[in-house]
């Protein structure tokens, strides 16, 4: 499956922009129940932010939330994936940066979505699943 595919199932594209603060992101995420959100100036993502990065570039140093802006804290070297990467791929990205959340992009630069490891993990399930399915009968 190549992951244009597989990011079309996701709801929508949870993103907040660069100058926003520490709260709004986190709310999003949390509203969202997702462990990242895409950062995106004028509709190009420039970072992604997550759970982790809160944690340790926030919470650690204690930063206020409120004064905080995302920019101040985002992951800037973002690894995307390609739409028509296979899902294999987008594994072994993850892997390789040992990364949680992958951001997708077309050929045109635009953000399809962001997958994450659960994501891959699911279509792997399913997939054994059916190759299970077929070999029973």
């Amino acid at each position: 499956m190549l992951l244009k595919e597989l990011v079309t199932k996701r709801d929508h594209i949870v993103s907040v922009d660069s100058a926003a603060t520490i709260r709004t992101a986190a709310v999003a995420m949390a509203t969202a129940n997702v462990g990242c959100t895409a950062i995106l100036e004028e509709n190009r993502l420039v970072g992604i932010l997550t759970e982790r990065d809160l944690v340790q570039r926030v919470l650690v140093k204690e930063l206020n939330i409120d004064q905080t802006l995302v920019s101040e804290v985002m992951t800037r070297k973002v690894v995307v994936g390609k739409a028509d990467d296979q899902i294999g791929k987008a594994a072994q990205l993850m892997r390789k940066h040992h990364i949680r959340h992958l951001p997708v992009m077309d050929k045109s630069g635009a953000l399809l979505g962001v997958l994450s490891i659960r994501d891959l993990l699911r279509e792997e399930i399913q997939d054994m699943r059916d190759y299970i399915g077929q070999t029973e009968g």
